[in-house]
């Protein structure tokens, strides 16, 4: 490789490296901790009057509310009990 290419190619990768830093920034991503793994429990509308607690692992309902606010509460209650 010549001397040319060889500066061509490290201008090259300092743009790269540059471009990539300025997208995680730019994504809130350099300096975050890993993501949290996803949770167990999610809260999903059924039939426009009742909110399901559906077990993302088994796909089974685990409970149902009326109220979204109160179905939320309850899959959070469930995830606390699921913890190790």
């Amino acid at each position: 490789m010549t001397p040319s290419q060889r500066a061509y190619c490290d201008v090259a990768l300092a743009i790269n490296q540059s471009r990539n830093m300025f997208v995680a920034l730019s994504l809130g991503l350099a300096g975050s901790s890993t993501p949290k793994s996803a949770p167990r429990y999610r809260v999903v509308p059924e039939s426009g009057e009742f909110f399901h607690i559906v077990d993302t692992g088994t796909g089974k309902v685990k409970g149902f509310r009326r109220e979204h606010n109160d179905a939320c509460a309850f899959a959070r209650k469930l995830e606390q009990e699921s913890l190790p």
